[in-house]
């Protein structure tokens, strides 16, 4: 079977920023309540993609620094689904 593979990825629309990338799997959104991960880790990746929703739809958008904490946050949660996710699980991020 081929390694877990799973995408941190903000999307228009979808509150959920977790995709299944796996081969051979259903590919696409991973229901919160499924994912194995904690309710504290579900709110701030829900959170994390409300707020690009508001950083990038805004008029204009938000600064340069908004844009790069939102950034390096998005890593720092793609690293945490890793760690609670575990076992032989690759993570990829994409802001």
């Amino acid at each position: 079977m081929a390694r877990r593979r799973l995408h941190v990825m903000a999307e228009w629309g979808d509150t959920f920023p977790v995709w299944e990338r796996t081969p051979g799997m259903n590919v696409g959104g991973i229901d919160p309540a499924e994912s194995g991960l904690s309710e504290q880790l579900v709110q701030d990746l829900i959170a994390w993609n409300a707020q690009w929703e508001i950083l990038f739809a805004a008029e204009p958008p938000g600064t340069e620094e908004e844009q790069r904490v939102w950034m390096r946050a998005g890593r720092g949660l793609a690293k945490r689904v890793g760690l609670e996710i575990g076992g032989d699980v690759m993570v990829t991020y994409q802001p």
